[in-house]
């Protein structure tokens, strides 16, 4: 990490060109973690039903019969970081399914982008029928996203500590790396080219959903450190039929076990409107 910083500070403005492919590299890098144990029982569990996208192998699995949900995970997770939702969704009587992302978990590839991921989604969703729910944590909400716009119906879409827009994150990511402005700018191009006009500009600022859901509903922490819950806020003002939930104490990954939310996530699924209160 030192070192790439260092190299953007010192080439970053003689070759910004360069830097930029370099930068883009880094950026599209995806980088695997060993599942915990109660991750592997639960894939013991799963029937798997994988699938090839784009040329790439994909990891999936699913459980039960009836409705399906889809289980969305975030950059450098895995499916199973989501499967604290499998049994109580089965309880209501739903089938579930999840995956690894390209370059993320058991999939193959060692990086990959926003239009990789929506193209997943949406060879899911052709293989499996429409989704009744799909939630989605981090920057799998993107990925969701943007394979909503693309044509996929979704009647409720559960959006969880989501980032804001893909500009923003390319700020971010620029002022961690100390990446100058003259590279950021080509790497905004270089961006562009790769997931396409149409998905970057949609997506720059937010993730807008004009069709294809129902109902929506958008959680975030107060105390997570990886992404401000500000930024899941601004989804509420270009979502159809939003509820916002702000959350504390959870932070950024124990969002996704934590049992108050879990029961209030499938409720909103399974009863809509008439789901109590979140504790």
């Amino acid at each position: 990490m030192m070192i790439n910083r260092y190299g953007f500070r010192l080439l970053g403005t003689r070759l910004p060109r360069l830097m930029s492919w370099w930068a883009l590299r880094l950026w599209s890098q995806t980088h695997r973690f060993d599942p915990p144990a109660r991750e592997l029982r639960l894939q013991l569990r799963a029937s798997e039903c994988p699938l090839t996208v784009n040329g790439i192998k994909i990891k999936a699995w699913e459980w039960g019969k009836g409705p399906t949900v889809l289980l969305v995970h975030g950059w450098n997770g895995r499916g199973m970081q989501l499967g604290r939702f499998v049994d109580p969704l089965l309880s209501a009587g739903y089938r579930v399914i999840t995956f690894d992302a390209p370059g993320h978990g058991q999939s193959d590839g060692t990086r990959t982008h926003l239009a990789q991921i929506s193209d997943v989604i949406q060879a899911l969703a052709k293989k499996h029928g429409a989704f009744h729910s799909v939630i989605g944590h981090s920057f799998g909400v993107a990925g969701v996203s943007a394979a909503i716009s693309s044509g996929m119906a979704v009647q409720n879409l559960i959006a969880l500590s989501s980032p804001g827009g893909l500009s923003n994150l390319i700020e971010r990511y620029c002022q961690a790396m100390l990446i100058p402005e003259a590279t950021e700018q080509y790497l905004r191009q270089r961006l562009e080219k790769r997931i396409g006009s149409e998905l970057w500009q949609r997506f720059a600022d937010s993730y807008p959903l004009d069709s294809g859901v129902e109902r929506s509903l958008i959680i975030h922490d107060k105390d997570d450190s990886w992404v401000d819950w500000q930024e899941s806020e601004q989804l509420s003002e270009c979502w159809p039929n939003p509820e916002f939930v702000l959350t504390e104490g959870l932070g950024h990954r124990r969002i996704l076990r934590d049992p108050s939310l879990l029961r209030y996530v499938v409720s909103f699924i399974d009863i809509g409107d008439l789901c109590d209160p979140l504790d």
